[in-house]
Formats: C-alpha cells, sequence, structure tokens
C-alpha cells in the first residue's frame, strides 16, 4: 500500500488531522487498536475560555472558541449527528475568598466571566452558601459519539487498521517511511501519552497526567448548564447520564 500519510493513534488528535487530510484529498491509513480507556474516550470534552483558580483566559481563546464550535458543527453537519453544544459552567462558590477572587476577576473586565445567577435559585439539587458565577460561552464535544462515528466512516473507507503499532516494524528511509507492507511520505503520531514510551519521543519533557472519572446517572437534573464545586458536573449527550 502506498500513500501520503501514517496517522497513529485516532483519539481527538488523529481524528481531526485524518479529517481535514480528507478534505484536503491526500491519501492516508489510520492505525489505532480502539483502546476504551484512552484518554479522549474518557475526557469530557469541555472546551472552556478561561483556566486556573484566577479564571485567566487561555491562550487565543478569541480565535479557538468561534473556530471549534464551527469545526465540530461542520463536521457533525457532514455526518447528521450533533457533536458539540454550549453548556456554560455554573461555578459554585466554596468559600467567601472564591467569591471575592471571581469578582475581582469580573471587575477587571474578564471577557468570559459574570456573577448573574439567572439560572436561578439551584439549592433544589446543590448545596451552596456563597453563590455562584458563570463561565459562558463553554462548549462539550460530544467525543462518545464524534469518535466512533468518525472510526466507522474510516473503517467504511478502508482507511483504518484496527491493530496495536509496534515501532519494530517502523522503518525510516531517507524520504519515506515504511510499515509492514505500508509505504507512505510521512508518518505522523498522535498517540497522546503513549509518547512516553516511545523510541522517539521519551527524552521529551512531559508525562502522563492521571485523572479520575466517573459516569453517573441524574435524569431530573436540568442539562443546561456544566455544575462545578471542587468536581464537575458535565451533562452527556444521552439524556440523564453525567460526566
Amino acid at each position: 500500500m502506498q500513500i501520503d500519510y501514517l496517522i497513529i493513534g485516532q483519539g481527538i488528535s488523529g481524528t481531526w488531522l485524518s479529517y481535514y487530510l480528507s478534505k484536503e484529498g491526500a491519501s492516508f491509513l489510520v492505525i489505532d487498536d480502539n483502546n476504551q480507556n484512552a484518554p479522549s474516550r474518557m475526557t469530557a470534552g469541555i472546551i472552556n475560555p478561561v483556566t486556573g483558580r484566577r479564571h485567566v483566559e487561555v491562550w487565543m481563546a478569541d480565535e479557538i472558541l468561534p473556530f471549534a464550535r464551527n469545526a465540530y458543527t461542520e463536521l457533525g453537519n457532514e455526518l447528521k449527528i450533533t457533536f458539540i453544544s454550549q453548556k456554560d459552567i455554573i461555578d459554585f462558590f466554596p468559600t467567601p475568598q472564591m467569591r471575592l477572587s471571581f469578582q475581582q476577576r469580573v471587575e477587571e473586565k474578564g471577557g468570559y466571566v459574570t456573577l448573574d445567577e439567572s439560572a436561578g435559585d439551584l439549592r433544589q439539587w446543590f448545596n451552596y452558601e456563597f453563590g455562584y458565577g458563570q463561565i459562558s460561552p463553554v462548549c462539550t464535544a460530544h467525543l462518545e459519539t464524534l469518535l466512533p462515528a468518525w472510526r466507522n466512516k474510516l473503517q467504511l473507507e478502508n482507511r483504518l487498521l484496527e491493530e496495536t503499532f509496534k515501532s519494530d516494524d517502523l522503518h525510516i528511509e531517507k524520504k519515506s517511511i515504511r510499515y509492514k507492507d505500508i509505504a507512505a511520505k510521512k508518518i505522523i503520531f498522535c498517540d497522546g501519552t503513549s509518547s512516553v514510551n516511545s523510541t522517539f519521543f521519551n527524552r521529551l519533557p512531559f508525562a502522563p497526567n492521571k485523572g479520575e472519572a466517573m459516569v453517573v446517572e441524574i435524569p431530573e437534573l436540568p442539562a443546561g448548564n456544566i455544575y462545578k464545586k471542587g468536581l464537575m458536573l458535565v451533562p452527556l449527550e444521552k439524556t440523564g447520564l453525567w460526566w
């Protein structure tokens, strides 16, 4: 098989890379072992314009947020599935100091944070003493539906090889690479934390970040927002399920 690109991994990076390569008419093959515990399959998919205790705007938020919303919407329209929705964050303040810090950020004209409590009294579902603020707009990418839907398209087009990539079978030549019976101009690794153990990238200064996630069923909780107080409750695409 002769192709332009060999892509290792079909998480969020491998999915978007293969999507845009397909739009450019490039030939490619994705190798992915369909690990259901891979980070992209476990994440909540939150696209948040602020970060940290000070709610600082993330890098290029004004450009990235509209681009992401348009990209997920475009791909969803092509596959006739909803892949993104706006779910703003209701941020309950655990202490008076945290409320003050949030208020200071609002007064500094933080473009994505407000002290508006228009969501109303939420004590029917939550215990909170110091009110809440809102972060908006925040989007959730529904990776639990996007990744398998794009995987199915790749399979139908014979652009997916479902197996574990083995670096011992990779041979790098001057202007191309060869993997088993596959020849490609380039190989692009989109395998996330697996690169920690890679012979190519194991000297890079990064390490996996451990997290814990649980999916719970709360059918009565209004699913219009993400709720945050120490931990986060994020509505999934399937009604009643929360990450």
